[in-house]
């Protein structure tokens, strides 16, 4: 009774909006091909008794995205003409020896296998498991091999078509889609994550400490940035960005192979698989600098909890140089995230709503980050040397119990920001690569008075500004 209390507690698949979709997708697809079951003329006539292999391909090629059941019905298709062709070989050449048919069945099934992509084996593998229901099953039917080999394959095809149909046109979900509304998402995330850190950072300056500095939680001058950071409490608006964030990005990462292998049919751009798992990568490593950073203004926040109100490290105002630098890189990022609204209106980043000029000049501002990774530097730089100046700081001794773990959590917030700016421009770097590789490109016009064109020029690191 108590596990069937606890299962009747789970979640509900039918919550789960690609379950959902996959359970009823599978099913109208399964309605429309057991027509050629039911339907006599269908079943008799056309299908020869084998109208049940229409069912069997649309079970077998529905999957969650569109992009894998794609490519599944692409590879039924080959592996059913691969094991045809090779049917109608063995049929002609060994007609009436089984044995050789046995053993040109198992040569084929040796060579599937062993000549089978890792990444897409289906073709290989339904190829090597046709040839026997070719052979044989045309011998259980009664009927030669060349009058089944094409009932076959129309019977294929015409599963294939019926599940493309119910799954572009009935229940369509693009995956690629999906990747290029969460890149220009991202950013708007990243936007919203740097004004609440940097809301966030400006209040540690209020926040009164002790009159007197305890020693109990500091016998190890580290103690704050390994486990009293955790006892630290961020505001809701801080954790639902971060939360915005990975959840952004895990869902471009989990779309993204399935999105590079839908259709693009005409009418929509390929994702580039180089620029955006760069892209990705990136943005993974810059989600691993925004903990790092949420850690580092927790453990100022109780650093300022615990130093005395008159310390003298106070008033060289180490929250506000940072919440500067924070807010710095979420302008830069509101310049971005506006021109990406004007350039990408639908708020997907493909071409078609904009002039690939204007799109490259928006893509080009994420090279300033150049100009604020260095910003960043120089005022950090100036206020060290007003830290190092100050008389009463106690650099060793009894008295510097707080002084390895604050100068390490300034340098750990400084190293994040520094860092997630880094990764900005980088991100700026991989979507001109983007633009550049499957963004339809076009001339323009640099100079009408002088009555040539010049091509745009992409290219470059973007670092012109860091010597």
């Amino acid at each position: 009774i108590a596990r069937l209390l606890s299962c009747l507690k789970m979640k509900w698949l039918w919550k789960d909006i690609s379950k959902r979709r996959l359970a009823t997708k599978t099913a109208v697809g399964l309605s429309l091909a057991s027509l050629w079951v039911s339907i006599p003329y269908l079943n008799g006539h056309l299908a020869y008794t084998q109208g049940v292999w229409v069912g069997v391909t649309v079970a077998s090629i529905s999957l969650e995205t569109t992009g894998a059941a794609y490519t599944k019905a692409l590879d039924r298709l080959w592996g059913t003409l691969i094991a045809a062709a090779y049917s109608l070989f063995v049929d002609k050449v060994f007609h009436v020896n089984a044995i050789a048919k046995l053993l040109t069945l198992t040569l084929i099934t040796f060579i599937s296998i062993l000549v089978s992509n890792p990444n897409r084996p289906y073709a290989s593998r339904y190829a090597a498991t046709s040839v026997g229901s070719i052979l044989y099953g045309s011998f259980d039917n009664k009927m030669l091999v060349d009058d089944y080999v094409p009932t076959r394959i129309m019977l294929i095809f015409v599963g294939v078509t019926i599940f493309l149909f119910v799954e572009l046109l009935m229940f369509p979900r693009s995956s690629r889609t999906i990747v290029q509304a969460q890149t220009v998402q991202l950013f708007e995330d990243l936007e919203q994550f740097f004004y609440q850190s940097s809301k966030s950072c400006s209040a540690i300056s209020s926040v009164s400490g002790k009159d007197e500095e305890s020693n109990d939680n500091f016998v190890d001058p580290l103690w704050m940035l390994r486990h009293g950071h955790k006892e630290v409490v961020v505001t809701s608006s801080l954790k639902d960005s971060v939360s915005a964030v990975k959840k952004t990005f895990a869902l471009a990462k989990v779309e993204m192979r399935p999105g590079t292998l839908e259709p693009s049919l005409g009418m929509n751009v390929s994702l580039d698989d180089v620029g955006y798992d760069r892209l990705l990568s990136e943005s993974e490593n810059m989600i691993v600098q925004i903990d790092l950073l949420v850690v580092t203004l927790q453990s100022l926040r109780g650093y300022y909890c615990q130093i005395s109100k008159e310390h003298p490290v106070r008033d060289l105002q180490w929250p506000s140089l940072i919440s500067a630098s924070l807010l710095r890189i979420a302008q830069q990022l509101s310049e971005i995230s506006d021109e990406f609204r004007l350039v990408f209106p639908h708020g997907l980043f493909r071409p078609g709503a904009s002039n690939i000029t204007h799109i490259i000049g928006a893509v080009s501002l994420f090279r300033r980050f150049a100009q604020v990774r260095l910003s960043i530097l120089a005022d950090v730089e100036d206020r060290h040397a007003s830290y190092l100046d100050l008389d009463d700081i106690a650099l060793s001794g009894e008295g510097a119990r707080h002084t390895p773990g604050f100068r390490l959590t300034l340098a750990l917030a400084v190293s994040a920001m520094l860092g997630v700016a880094q990764g900005l421009q980088n991100c700026g770097r991989h979507l001109e690569r983007i633009v550049e590789s499957s963004f339809p490109l076009e001339e323009v016009k640099c100079n009408e008075n002088y009555g040539h064109t010049t091509a745009i020029q992409f290219g470059g690191s973007g670092d012109s500004n860091d010597s």
